[in-house]
């Protein structure tokens, strides 16, 4: 999810002569100070005063550009490198400028205990065993296996059906080092506009931010919380990205970056390796395969994405990197992360799909989306086949024992 920080530079006098010629009847060059009829205009001394009054005019447009602007690029005190980061008091009330996760979705909060068709339960393959988890609020059908995605909506993977996002043991924290992460992907019609994702962030935040849900993530946006993230996938049938985003606050010519905005290390598919229709390594208007492996070798993290249709495949490898390190031992990937996933849109998806759809506005079809098959496998271990065996039921209860039938009793 990444941002751009754009930083405006202003020469007072520059900005204060261009602003001041722009006003009808100013004379600021030496052209415009010649009368129409050809005539000398102001003197030496009025032309003094005409730069003094540019020069003002620039005054005045610094003094505004530092009172509106400047605060609202201030950097903020980090608490710690690497996870969560420190929180700005001073922040003013939240605006989200540019499209983000955070600002075009919305978490299910629910209401109370939770019905079984907001429970969301979902079925994740471990390694062979078939084991049942929640997405509270999304819509899971085929018995568990798929999960039907929609705007707006967030969710988050929890050990039980509840939305106490407040309590980090109420998720389930996926540890993927030495993990390969697979599902089976519908995207048809989603396009651009349209963000599908799955996001791993270092939640939950301590307070509950603009949302109620705890959030944070790697943006920082005033009003939430700031923390390490990693984008397992995020995209739409024209593109796929894979972005890390870690907190070391040390980006030179970012210094008030506390978190990596535009990921690094981030891999994206070219149009050529992802695109609907035929002639493409991966025609996204089909059902595909995402696969991705956490592999560690010697202490070095390495990200390894497949996306795989029939005998074809695309593979996206990032690392071994500083950032990627960082995320593995500070931005805590090794003890376990909240996954988030959901669809989101926004006019403004050009800087993920803009290769395909152009720089202009942007609109989100809201076509749904089919993530089915959820599999989790240690490194080495083959893949367990995409159709699950029925989900894990309750034992049966034992029934009574028979009473023992009497003997006859022996005759006389």
């Amino acid at each position: 999810m990444p941002a751009t920080l754009i930083t405006p530079s202003i020469s007072r006098n520059s900005a204060g002569m261009a602003a001041a010629c722009e006003l009808p009847g100013t004379p600021c060059d030496e052209e415009a100070l010649l009368l129409d009829d050809g005539r000398p205009g102001p003197s030496v001394r009025g032309r003094f005063r005409i730069a003094s009054v540019c020069a003002a005019v620039g005054l005045v447009g610094a003094a505004i550009y530092s009172i509106f602007a400047l605060p609202h690029l201030r950097p903020r005190s980090p608490l710690a490198i690497g996870g969560a980061v420190g929180l700005d008091e001073q922040q003013p009330v939240p605006t989200h400028p540019r499209p983000s996760f955070a600002s075009n979705s919305k978490p299910f909060m629910g209401g109370g205990k939770l019905s079984e068709g907001e429970q969301g339960a979902i079925l994740i393959n471990e390694d062979g065993q078939w084991k049942k988890y929640y997405l509270p609020g999304a819509t899971v059908i085929d018995g568990g296996k798929t999960v039907e995605y929609k705007p707006p909506y967030r969710f988050y993977l929890m050990k039980s059906p509840t939305t106490d996002y407040s309590k980090a043991d109420n998720f389930h924290k996926l540890q993927l080092p030495g993990k390969t992460f697979t599902v089976d992907m519908t995207l048809t019609d989603v396009g651009c506009g349209c963000n599908v994702n799955f996001y791993l962030l270092d939640m939950p935040w301590p307070t509950k931010g603009e949302f109620g849900d705890h959030y944070c993530d790697a943006q920082c946006f005033s009003g939430l919380g700031c923390c390490a993230e990693f984008d397992m996938s995020e995209g739409n049938m024209n593109v796929q990205q894979v972005a890390n985003h870690a907190c070391t606050h040390d980006y030179e010519g970012n210094s008030a970056w506390q978190c990596h905005k535009l990921g690094s290390p981030r891999e994206k598919t070219s149009m050529i390796q992802f695109s609907p229709g035929t002639g493409h390594q991966i025609d996204s208007s089909k059902n595909f395969t995402f696969s991705q492996e956490f592999r560690v070798d010697g202490g070095q993290l390495q990200v390894i994405t497949t996306l795989s249709q029939g005998s074809h495949k695309v593979v996206k490898s990032m690392g071994p990197s500083d950032q990627l390190q960082a995320m593995l031992q500070h931005g805590a990937l090794q003890k376990g992360m909240v996954f988030a996933t959901g669809y989101w849109t926004s006019p403004d998806m050009t800087w993920l799909d803009g290769d395909a759809c152009g720089l202009g506005g942007e609109t989100c079809s809201r076509a749904p989306a089919y993530i089915s098959n959820w599999r989790l496998t240690t490194n080495g271990s083959p893949v367990p086949s995409p159709s699950p065996g029925p989900g894990p039921g309750p034992s049966p209860a034992p029934g009574p024992s028979p009473s023992p039938v009497p003997s006859p009793a022996p005759g006389p």
